[in-house]
């Protein structure tokens, strides 16, 4: 996190701008509150802050007395003059140390939070800057390569939330400000990555741009991303694609990306990178090999679940292809096997295309096949119609909603008709499962829906009706030799009873029809 100290000999002031703002929001950390600028002074030696919010007259050590003797040591610190004097010639006399930012009294929450954004974004440059310089010139880049190395081994081979990474790393890696250019090369076959990391170095150091520290490869993909130190990348990209390989069987596709900071980049990335079996994460010549297998499980499961619910014709292609996909790209034969039996199992309480005894000879099966391509092939035919396409013309539920919903009404009939009857008896599927889905769906609940479907029906019936025959209606409605419930229910929808209906629409024209 970024260390702030704040210095003002007001108490309410310095107390207010501590405590009104929330600081944790800016991933900021005040590190010290201090009423003067000698106490300031020993604090910023104990406590190294990277931004200092001070008063500009302060007893004992002045701000600019303070900034004066600070940045004679340390220059990184950046300062944020507080002064209720509105005099120009206190922020001439700042800008002679460098200070930018110079905010007068009174001055609101807002003000404030944006000159320490602005600080923070300083702060990050100076950073990279000097990181570039000490890794380029002086050649001790062994650190931040290690660091870049350490964060990605962590990432990609761990439940790690990259939301973690920055409190790790932060004190050395820029994680918000700095921006990075991304560079893939698709269709790089296995042996010749070890060549082509030598020559993309070798290329960036011959245009003085900062040495990528790691690549990662997978499926026939060579990644690699480095600060974005200059505005036009027009000669390295045309270099990046003319590369001098041996034996290459097909030409590679190069690509190149911008993020404006390292966390955009490592979320799309990770993403990205996590999708596949094995991973190999380059600092030298010889790689690391990550078997991410929890990921692809975790990835397989949330494509389920997302098939199971898209409505969109196009999107539940796309996800349907996107499962394909990876399940095509699975090397190892028993892990294959096993993503495609937890597909399976969930299949049992979701599918309303296949019993429960068809899914077990499926994964029966399987566990006879010993080709990849002939599980795929075998596979791929099932999940057409485990996850089939949403229904054409209004596409607006699932195949299972609609088959609840037409089998509701050709059945309103039936007293015992429950959704837990339809979905054990009809459908086959997990109760709770298609509970959800329905309330998903449909934004109402089964009962919910039932008693609409019930009293809509017994609208129409009661038009030609008398009030001796109400029964004969509950019983069409599924209220079964029960009029008086169907009395109860019929007044909770209409405010009316059968009775108070029947009388009111006799003063009705005989041609109006019940909605």
């Amino acid at each position: 996190m970024i260390r702030l100290l704040i210095a003002d000999d007001e108490k309410i002031i310095r107390e207010t701008i501590c405590t009104i703002i929330d600081w944790k929001s800016l991933n900021i950390e005040v590190v010290g509150v201090c009423k003067n600028g000698l106490e300031a002074y020993d604090a910023i030696l104990d406590e190294y802050p990277d931004i200092v919010l001070t008063d500009i007259r302060m007893p004992k050590l002045s701000g600019l007395e303070l900034i004066q003797k600070i940045t004679q040591n340390h220059d990184n610190i950046q300062f944020i003059i507080l002064s209720g004097y509105n005099e120009f010639s206190y922020a001439k006399e700042a800008m002679r140390y460098g200070i930018k930012h110079y905010i007068t009294k009174p001055c609101n929450e807002s003000e404030i939070m944006e000159a320490v954004k602005d600080a923070i974004k300083e702060h990050y440059k100076k950073l990279s800057v000097r990181n570039l310089e000490t890794g380029m010139n002086t050649g001790n880049s062994r650190l931040l390569k290690n660091l870049m190395y350490d964060m990605l081994l962590q990432l990609l081979s761990s439940d790690q939330e990259l939301e973690e990474l920055p409190a790790i790393y932060e004190t050395h890696l820029d994680f918000h400000h700095t921006a990075y250019q991304v560079c893939f090369l698709y269709f790089l076959e296995e042996h010749l990555v070890t060549s082509c990391i030598e020559q993309i170095q070798n290329l960036l150091k011959t245009n003085e741009i900062p040495c990528s520290f790691t690549y990662i490869y997978v499926k026939n993909t060579l990644t690699f991303f480095f600060v974005a130190a200059q505005k036009n990348y027009d000669r390295f990209d045309e270099l990046m694609e003319n590369l001098e390989f041996q034996e290459l069987t097909i030409p590679y596709l190069y690509q190149r990306e911008s993020y404006s900071c390292l966390l955009s980049l490592l979320d799309k990335l990770s993403r990205k990178v996590k999708r596949y079996e094995i991973i190999y994460l380059y600092s030298g010549s010889q790689p690391v090999t990550i078997c991410n297998y929890d990921s692809l499980f975790q990835q397989v499961l949330y494509l389920a679940d997302s098939l199971m619910k898209e409505t969109s014709e196009v999107l539940h292609k796309e996800l349907l292809e996107e499962l394909k996909n990876l399940l095509s790209t699975v090397k190892n034969l028993e892990l294959l096997r096993s993503l495609i039996n937890s597909l399976l199992l969930k299949a049992i309480q979701t599918s309303s295309a296949y019993k429960a005894t068809d899914i077990t000879e499926f994964m029966l099966f399987i566990g006879t096949i010993t080709s990849n391509t002939e599980i795929c092939s075998f596979i791929f035919e099932k999940l057409d119609t485990i996850y089939p396409t949403p229904m054409l013309g209004t596409g607006k539920y699932k195949p299972f909603i609609q088959e609840i919903l037409n089998y509701t009404k050709e059945h309103i009939s039936d007293p015992e008709l429950t959704l837990k009857w339809i979905v054990e008896n009809h459908l086959f599927m997990n109760v709770d499962y298609v509970s959800r889905q329905f309330v998903l769906q449909t934004g109402i609940k089964f009962s919910t829906y039932l008693n609409s479907i019930r009293i809509k029906k017994a609208k129409h019936l009661l038009i030609n009706c008398d009030s001796e025959k109400i029964y004969y209606v509950a019983e069409q409605v599924g209220c079964g030799n029960n009029p008086q419930y169907f009395s109860h229910l019929f007044k909770k929808y209409t405010k009316m009873t059968p009775k108070e209906y029947i009388q009111k629409m006799k003063h009705l024209n005989p041609e109006t029809q019940v909605l």
